[in-house]
């Protein structure tokens, strides 16, 4: 079995280059060098292009290169962290677990959960599908499902099409990268799913799975999916570090809906953090994102964030400054609304019901509580129970505040 190490060190030694040399050449440290050579890390998609050229390769040549070759019992092993702690750094690390297609046919047949079976075949040898569209529209179609089924449910679902994804990879063909990005979508939406469950473990092997794909796929967008789900189970530091990232991977006007919910999850961080000049150019950027979007091309995943999630997440970093305009942007927000039911809803009735409590309009945050209440209950979303936690910890000892208070205890136990 080749190594790696051997592989990358052999192609360089082959060219005369030292490690320094090509460290100079690639503009990395040599620690990253040498991090790509022992498979602690691997070179970000930007880099590739440069590194193929210096090694005088194609970027086909170089993926082979850099895949680590593991025995099919590798397959089912412990896994490591799920985002290293340098997530921001360039040379982040990445597992990228891949098998010749014959051990991965074995392999995703005794494995036992999706994001293994998905695993056990990236990177395996591919060929033509004409089943590969269909799979790609229905990955759509689970981000908007997304929106209004509750979350057990829509975790079988996207198990059984993370099986069927899955089952198709081998096979993809000239569809090879289209179909891994729609794999990693999936896998990264079942991570957020089995987290809204409270199944960490499991969300954690999905994130990881994800980002193995987007790794693989060179998908920029992908790996920004992946991050800005990831910082909701992270404490506020380190995924202040992670959204950073995160936005340095979606460039241009087809990406900008995807960049201004990162910056204003970004400006939700700061304020945690007491940061008001950040969290309020985090703000800044997430707005002018948001107006250049263009709504026609942005990806399925980005349908959930409209204005009033824009606005809920202005709201919830206003109400942890104290900002004077908390009590207009709640009432903005919750015009924006409007009638909509779809699971995001429940956030938004979360964050105005907790910045009209902040900005002292008890009446206005009890109202507002009772309906988040009830769309929390609805669709049983942990974004929901969380808000509600903290609200009902927040409320005060009015006889209305009192009375929801009771009702959300007795509703969430």
């Amino acid at each position: 079995m080749t190594s790696k190490r051997a592989r990358l060190a052999e192609r360089r030694v082959v060219l005369g280059y030292s490690q320094e040399q090509l460290a100079e050449a690639t503009g990395v440290s040599v620690s990253t060098v040498v991090r790509w050579e022992a498979g602690r890390a691997t070179p970000q998609p930007y880099q590739r292009p440069r590194l193929a050229r210096i090694l005088q390769v194609t970027l086909a040549e170089l993926a082979g290169i850099l895949t680590l070759e593991m025995a099919a019992g590798s397959a089912a092993s412990a896994p490591t962290a799920l985002l290293p702690d340098d997530v921001d750094a360039p040379e982040d690390d990445v597992d990228r677990r891949t098998f010749a297609i014959g051990t991965a046919a074995i392999v995703a047949s005794t494995a036992s959960e999706p994001w293994e079976r998905l695993t056990a075949v990236l990177g395996g040898s591919r060929a033509d599908s004409v089943s590969t569209m269909a799979l790609l529209g229905a990955t759509a179609s689970m981000f908007s499902a997304e929106e209004h089924t509750p979350a057990r449910l829509l975790a079988s679902q996207l198990g059984e099409h993370l099986n069927a994804i899955t089952t198709m990879l081998p096979a993809s063909g000239a569809h090879q990268q289209a179909l891994t990005i729609a794999a990693g979508e999936t896998a990264a939406l079942a991570g957020w799913t089995y987290w809204d469950l409270g199944d960490y473990r499991r969300a954690q092997q999905y994130y990881r799975t994800a980002r193995q794909a987007a790794d693989i796929s060179g998908h920029g967008p992908l790996h920004a999916l992946v991050l800005g789900y990831a910082s909701y189970g992270v404490g506020s530091t380190r995924a202040r570090h992670m959204l950073a990232a995160a936005q340095g991977y979606v460039r241009g006007r087809g990406h900008a809906a995807a960049r201004s919910w990162l910056a204003a999850r970004e400006a939700e961080e700061c304020a945690a953090n007491g940061d008001r000049e950040g969290a309020v150019r985090a703000l800044d950027r997430a707005e002018t994102a948001f107006d250049y979007a263009d709504p026609a091309t942005r990806p399925a995943w980005m349908s959930f964030f409209g204005r009033a999630r824009l606005g809920s997440m202005q709201v919830a970093a206003y109400a942890q400054l104290r900002h004077e305009g908390l009590g207009a942007a709640a009432d903005q927000t919750l015009a924006d609304l409007g009638e909509d039911d779809r699971k995001v809803r429940v956030a938004i009735l979360g964050d105005v019901a907790a910045g009209y409590l902040a900005a002292g309009a008890v009446d206005q945050a009890v109202d507002v509580g009772r309906r988040a209440l009830a769309a929390t209950l609805e669709s049983e979303t942990t974004m929901g129970t969380v808000r509600l936690s903290a609200l009902a910890g927040r409320l005060p000892e009015t006889a209305a505040a009192r009375h929801l208070r009771e009702e959300i205890r007795a509703a969430l136990g």
